[in-house]
This record gives structure tokens, sequence and C-alpha cells, in this order.
């Protein structure tokens, strides 16, 4: 069986990785799971408690909402997972999938608050916390995305490529 080389991007599904994560690691996807379901989860909140948002609207929110807690799930599920020691390169991908999700929804959202909201009780304050909001979120999927190639780039391990 040909083993995996440092050089190769993203390792085989079931090759493992020999150690868990950093610590530096886990803290930033702790970091991206906690402020994903804070932002989201007030997201839901206000949408519900929205009297102006359309039905539309709040069906497009909740939906959006919904995907991105999803993801933030799949990272916990990484990190557990990591904390056994089984990082295998379909944790790499979600962790991948996780953070590009993030900075994409954050990189047309922004400008969509910022720029073309016409609402009037969406004032300056109302954009700037949504700004900061997005920055923050797309720092931490850059995080996400580093932890992901740091993990990516370690040898699989002896011992589970010989138990294949």
């Amino acid at each position: 069986m040909k083993h995996r080389h440092c050089s190769d991007p993203v390792p085989r599904i079931g090759h493992y990785y020999p150690r868990n994560m950093t610590r530096t690691g886990r803290a930033i996807l702790i970091a991206f799971v906690v402020w994903t379901a804070f932002v989201w989860c007030s997201r839901i909140s206000n949408t519900l408690r929205s009297t102006t948002e359309s039905t539309g609207g709040k069906v497009f929110s909740t939906v959006l909402s919904a995907i991105m807690l999803l993801l933030a799930i799949a990272v916990v599920l990484v990190l557990v997972r990591g904390w056994s020691g089984h990082v295998d390169a379909s944790a790499v991908r979600v962790l991948r999938a996780a953070a590009a999700v993030t900075a994409v929804v954050w990189l047309i959202r922004v400008p969509q608050i910022v720029f073309f909201d016409n609402d009037a009780s969406h004032g300056a304050p109302f954009k700037l916390v949504h700004a900061v909001l997005g920055l923050v979120s797309i720092a931490l999927a850059a995080g996400v995305w580093k932890v992901a190639a740091a993990v990516a780039l370690r040898p699989s391990s002896p011992a589970a490529s010989a138990s294949r």
C-alpha cells in the first residue's frame, strides 16, 4: 500500500494522522463553534421576533442559520474525534467546508447589509455591528482553514496504515 507523503495535498479517506491537533488548533475550533452558535442562534431569535421581515425572508434566514449551525455541529464532531486521536481526511474536508461556507456567506452578506440595505431602521450602528460580525467570522474561518491545513500536512501514521 502506498503511504501518503507530506507533499500530498489531501490524504485519502481512512488515513489517520499520528496526533490529534494542537491546543491552539482546538482553541480556534472551539472559538469558531461558540461564535458561530452565538451569531446564528441570535439570527434565528431575531428572525422569529421580527414584525417587518417577510415570510420568505424569515424562511431564508432560518434555513441559512440552520445550515451554519449544522456546520458548527460538524466541527464539534471533528473536535471530539480529535481528542480521541482519530483525525482523518474527512475531518479535514469538514473543517475546510465549514471555513469556506462561513467566508462566502459573510463576503456576500456584509456588502449586502452595508451598501444595499435600504431599511430605514438599519442605520450606521446596525451596519457596523454586522460588519464586525462578518469580519470576526471570516477571521475565525481563516483560522479553521489553517488548522485543517496543518492537520492535512502531517504524514499518516504507520500503525494506521499497517492495520489496513
